[in-house]
């Protein structure tokens, strides 16, 4: 967040808009921030915010690696852990 807001500390990207911006497929497919705490203490699926937090870990990589002029990882590539089918 850093690099993209160039020293400026005065505004907010969002993880979700900075993916799109850089042509980075977006991990919000499922919850976002907001709906963690209800999911962990209303519907106790751990699981559903481990798979949230990978895909934003995932997405920050693809963004480095985009700002690094590097390829990114094809999805096939990439493996989520303790995944339940």
């Amino acid at each position: 967040m850093d690099m993209w807001r160039f020293g400026d500390y005065k505004n907010y990207t969002s993880l979700n808009l900075l993916a799109a911006v850089l042509g980075i497929m977006s991990p919000k497919d499922d919850i976002d921030g907001s709906m963690v705490g209800k999911t962990y203490w209303q519907d106790e699926d751990i699981d559903r915010i481990v798979n949230y937090c990978q895909k934003d870990v995932v997405t920050v990589i693809q963004i480095m690696m985009k700002y690094a002029g590097l390829p990114l990882f094809a999805d096939e590539n990439i493996e989520y852990i303790n995944q339940k089918e």
